[in-house]
């Protein structure tokens, strides 16, 4: 176990990043888990019918939509380097999940595999984990309302982000996490989501506000002071969950901010009004990850320094 470790003491529609759950020893979402998946994100739907369309029409209908991921992708250059990464995008449509990835060329997206699927995902869904059934890729799972509007294609965007970090340093986080190896010893797979954090108790929201308040401020001292105070009100799990949170949505919600400024969109204030939930994190690790890199600009590219940075 790290040392770092020693002292640990969507709703979709909304803009809310779902994110994905993983199972032990990286196993990755099975197609007849799905359902565990959706009923935990309280998405309770229908069997799903046969596909009321074929995948050729399917891949000619959404054929400009993915021209334009490019095209966003350009135009993003230079918010940050990781932004021109792209990742398999799957569309729940008619009870399917149909995948588009970058062909050989990586010029463009194909279709290049389907599967059905058990439930009904909700218009709205925005999330991203990895696919069995599609070589254990992690993708960008949505509805095809995602192409809707620049926002939705910013979303695609940020749940691209969780693709980056499962790719490259997550599963190595969390197999550190004393509190992800002992929830997946227990069985526990949905612990990213159902938690049991203490969101509404008086000293954490006092605190958590103050937090977020000096960090914004660029505050020093405060925003150490905050810190200190939570690791030791916290106890151990919940303070792990809380910079777990706070690492990953937050550092996709960082970027999320800062392409939508760079296109002139309105900011995702998602998190920043009571009652506090899981969201909250997601606006305190985007605050504090602001803050940090400020401090320390190299942490904008290495993911796995900024998590135990922000311990």
């Amino acid at each position: 176990m790290n040392e770092n470790f020693s002292h640990i003491t969507d709703v979709t529609g909304s803009g809310v990043s779902l994110g994905y759950t993983v199972l032990p020893e990286r196993q990755t979402v099975r197609l007849s888990g799905l359902k565990l998946f959706f009923l935990a994100m309280v998405f309770m739907g229908q069997l799903a019918g046969s596909p009321a369309q074929t995948p050729d029409r399917i891949a000619l209908s959404y054929h400009k939509q993915l021209v334009r991921v490019f095209e966003y992708r350009d135009s993003l250059e230079g918010v940050h380097p990781f932004v021109k990464g792209l990742y398999p995008i799957a569309i729940a449509e008619d009870g399917y999940f149909y995948v588009f990835d970058l062909d050989s060329s990586k010029t463009q997206y194909r279709l290049m595999a389907y599967e059905e699927i058990e439930m009904k995902v909700p218009r709205g869904t925005r999330a991203a984990f990895p696919l069995e059934f599609y070589d254990n890729k992690c993708a960008c799972v949505v509805t095809g309302d995602v192409f809707d509007t620049p926002e939705g294609y910013i979303m695609i965007f940020h749940e691209f982000i969780h693709c980056h970090q499962w790719h490259t340093v997550e599963p190595g986080l969390r197999s550190e996490l004393p509190l992800a190896v002992k929830s997946l010893e227990a069985g526990n797979y949905m612990w990213e989501i159902e938690h049991p954090f203490p969101y509404h108790d008086n000293w954490f929201v006092k605190t958590y506000e103050s937090f977020l308040e000096a960090a914004s401020e660029n505050d020093h001292e405060k925003v150490a002071e905050m810190r200190a105070e939570l690791a030791s009100i916290l106890n151990d799990d919940d303070y792990q969950y809380m910079v777990w949170q706070e690492w990953k949505e937050g550092y996709a919600l960082f970027l999320e901010n800062k392409m939508r400024k760079h296109l002139n969109l309105p900011e995702n204030k998602v998190g920043r009004q009571q009652p506090f939930n899981r969201t909250v994190f997601y606006a305190g690790g985007s605050a504090y990850i602001e803050y940090l890199t400020n401090k320390s600009p190299d942490l904008l590219t290495d993911l796995e320094t900024l998590f135990f940075k922000m311990f």
